[in-house]
């Protein structure tokens, strides 16, 4: 099976990598190109290649706020599911799922 048909969770750390190098191109393509939607969508499929490769590796505290890395906004976490870390976010107040790797201490 091609990496480009497995899902993450699949992947080995080699896989993982190429995956996150086309994604980091293609996101920076269409980051050039004023594509935004294209971009924030590649860029959150990195971040969750990323939270794959370095699971195990990442510390996330529940009731902690964390930055957004690629956006404005943060993240109180309530609960972390596999990969993704659920919280609040600061700007909305709404439940919202991120990426692991999207995560930055303050």
């Amino acid at each position: 099976m091609a990496a480009g048909d497995m899902k993450f969770s699949e992947m080995t750390s080699e896989q993982l990598q190429l995956e996150m190098d086309k994604l980091q191109s293609d996101g920076q393509r269409a980051h050039d190109e004023g594509r935004w939607s294209e971009y924030n969508v590649l860029m959150t499929k990195w971040y969750l290649a990323k939270s794959y490769l370095n699971r195990g590796t990442i510390k996330v505290e529940i009731g902690r706020m964390y930055d957004l890395a690629e956006e404005y906004d943060r993240l109180t976490v309530t609960k972390l599911v596999g990969v993704m870390a659920w919280g609040i976010r600061e700007s909305t107040a709404a439940e919202d799922a991120v990426p692991m790797a999207m995560l930055v201490r303050r």
